[in-house]
């Protein structure tokens, strides 16, 4: 199948993060752009015209209420959560589904650390093509072809080098609504007994949006768009309920955040940025016997 169409998107919100001049960034990230194809290269190119980036925010956050802010502010929520895991020591990084992530480049505390992307064979393939020409790219991050609905990621993963007994930090973002429960509970089984310490920070949805019992602003037009472009979202959880399920996988939640909680984190009490509620960023821990 090709390269993910909303991992472009989210590139592009990146991109456009990296390019930002009127405060400070919340990240840099140089790398964003070498993916962008088609109608997100030419929108970068007009966010760079003197007067233009505004309104071509304001029609992105029109079409889909939130994404936009959302990916910024998870984007910087998990590069805070990497720094914490490496300075407390996790030597190993596997980035699941990693599609057009670009951490082990641009992240200067990874420098040191061992990183694993896992993703299907054709899209890492279409990643590595499009970071032919880029300089300064680490040449060392260790590609893991795996459908996470068809193979065993443990053995694939050990395969590549990967230590199920080393400390590790999993990094899985906007994946799990894409997949069949029964697959993201497995990834999260595996997880949940590899070593002491070891941590998972991933994204999920509210079940409510794709079962219809919530209600959010733009969900009902997001969940079209998504399913036109042939990514329907399959799986979401309720809040309250993730802590037991993840407990009965061998997991503890440390964090658990919504897109208004983590947007206010690094945007502030800023009214404007409304939308994407029902997304939301867990960060989950092995639990000790």
């Amino acid at each position: 199948m090709p390269a993910s169409r909303t991992a472009e998107y989210v590139a592009l919100y990146r991109a456009l993060e990296n390019s930002e001049r009127r405060r400070a960034p919340l990240f840099r990230d140089p790398l964003a752009s070498s993916f962008l194809t088609g109608g997100r290269s030419i929108a970068l190119g007009v966010a760079n015209v003197p007067g233009l980036r505004g309104l071509l925010e304001r029609y992105a956050d029109w079409r889909a209420p939130g994404a936009r802010t959302s990916a910024i502010g998870r984007t910087r929520f998990i590069d805070d959560v990497v720094r914490a895991e490496v300075a407390a020591g996790t030597r190993q990084i596997v980035i699941l589904g990693a599609g057009y992530d670009s951490r082990a480049h641009r992240l200067p505390e990874l420098a040191t650390v061992r990183v694993y992307e896992v993703d299907r064979a054709d899209t890492q393939a279409e990643k590595q093509r499009r970071l032919e020409l880029v300089e300064g790219k680490r040449k060392d991050v260790r590609y893991v072809a795996v459908d996470f609905e068809r193979q065993h990621l443990p053995s694939e993963l050990a395969d590549a080098g990967w230590r199920a007994d080393q400390r590790s930090l999993f990094i899985w973002e906007g994946v799990t609504n894409y997949l069949d429960e029964a697959a993201v509970g497995a990834v999260l089984d595996m997880v949940g007994h590899t070593a002491p310490d070891t941590a998972i920070v991933f994204t999920y949805i509210h079940r409510g949006v794709i079962d219809g019992t919530r209600q959010f602003l733009g969900a009902d037009k997001l969940v079209a768009s998504v399913k036109k472009l042939g990514e329907p979202w399959r799986t979401g959880f309720v809040p309250d309920e993730l802590p037991a399920f993840v407990a009965s996988l061998g997991l503890r939640i440390e964090q658990d955040l919504g897109a208004d909680d983590y947007r206010a984190r690094y945007f502030g009490d800023d009214t404007r940025l409304a939308g994407y509620a029902f997304y939301r960023i867990a960060v989950a821990r092995v639990q000790k016997p």
